[in-house]
């Protein structure tokens, strides 16, 4: 009897072993029709737990939360928007936590991009409102990071892809970009700058209105050309992308006014180079800044297939202006520069038009130069 009763009780104990392996398998088991979950940073294992049975991605929190405590992984669970498939298991799920395997969004920063464009696309991408991310235009901490002195982070948030998660914060995302600038400006561009003379500032300033002036590549040094002999005989830069610049309402149409506004960015009124960047050049642009072209080219308008016409004398821009700006007068080709720029005989006067120009405008009167913006040093040319 008490060798039958012990073997009962033993069939029994293997009965409920067996239903307790079956019940836990079915709800460690495949479930679910898949979706997204997202773990808060700081969540617990149970209220992951919770978030996952909520979600319908797991059958049983209350098994989830034995899994991971029986695996000892309690606290390696990482936080994120996770991606699941249908039909995971517990198992699965819970490895892929540990892995930290969320999801990873890009976002895309284009050359040119000014620091405003930038919040836009930080907004867009749903990490932070546009005005949240322009509080940290001046922000005193991010400006020390740089290493050198600038009046704003903008034309340092370098343009390229970056990667971000719903973990990640303004704040966080332009410091990836301003990493980003460093390490693509450390040795060879910082030390040339250094060596030519000029600053890491003046540099990105140029490159910047290099950038806004022209998406060709070969250009890129022509225009740098164009800007450093300008800047060597005391002319001045007269580029309208400075000058919508420091415009606070810009609706598109550039006005004789606005050329004559005093703003500091604009290049029309002041001599050499405005206070800062415009925009995020790219590699190219700052490349072309410190290498220009071997020309004597003075002035460039736009021919309306994107790229320019070139001129070493005002007679020569005024003949392109007519034809590609009015449609008038035929113009020759682009002139082939001479190999070392030209000082004119008698001072040039400033041009009436420059790119890009919707409407024709009469020569300004050549500014009075200012003496608290001294003209930069030129950059030999690259041989």
């Amino acid at each position: 009897m008490k060798g039958g009763t012990f073997l009962k009780f033993l069939l029994v104990l293997l009965l409920i072993a067996a239903g307790l392996y079956l019940y836990v398998s079915i709800q460690l088991g495949p479930y679910g029709k898949g979706g997204t979950v997202y773990i808060p940073k700081g969540a617990s294992v149970q209220q992951t737990a919770e978030l996952l049975e909520q979600g319908g991605i797991i059958r049983s929190a209350w098994s989830f939360r034995g899994l991971a405590r029986w695996r000892g992984v309690q606290a390696k669970l990482k936080p994120g928007e996770y991606q699941f498939e249908a039909g995971v298991t517990s198992r699965e799920v819970l490895d892929k936590i540990v892995r930290g395997d969320r999801i990873i969004r890009r976002l895309v920063v284009p050359e040119g991009s000014s620091f405003a464009q930038i919040a836009a696309l930080i907004e867009k991408a749903g990490i932070a409102p546009q005005a949240e991310t322009m509080k940290f235009f001046r922000d005193p901490a991010l400006l020390a990071g740089l290493g050198f002195p600038a009046v704003s982070l903008e034309g340092y948030l370098f343009p390229a892809a970056y990667e971000y998660d719903r973990e990640t914060t303004a704040e966080g995302l332009l410091r990836q970009m301003l990493k980003k600038f460093q390490d693509s400006i450390r040795g060879t561009i910082a030390e040339r700058a250094k060596q030519s003379g000029w600053t890491v500032p003046q540099v990105v300033t140029l490159a910047s209105i290099i950038e806004k002036e022209t998406g060709m590549a070969a250009e890129r040094p022509l225009i740098s050309s164009v800007f450093h002999n300008r800047l060597r005989i005391g002319m001045p830069l007269q580029t309208d992308p400075t000058v919508i610049y420091g415009l606070p309402n810009f609706d598109g149409n550039l006005r004789k006014e606005d050329l004559r506004n005093p703003h500091a960015y604009n290049t029309y009124v002041h001599v050499g180079l405005p206070p800062g960047p415009i925009a995020s050049p790219g590699l190219a642009s700052l490349e072309a800044a410190l290498s220009p072209a071997a020309s004597n080219y003075l002035f460039f308008v736009a021919k309306g297939d994107g790229s320019h016409f070139f001129s070493a004398t005002l007679d020569e821009h005024n003949a392109a202006v007519a034809r590609y700006q009015l449609g008038r007068a035929p113009s020759p080709a682009t002139p082939a520069p001479e190999t070392r720029p030209a000082a004119p005989a008698a001072p040039v006067a400033p041009s009436p038009v420059m790119k890009p120009v919707p409407m024709p405008r009469a020569p300004l009167p050549a500014p009075t130069p200012a003496p608290s913006r001294p003209l930069m040093k030129p950059v030999p040319a690259a041989r």
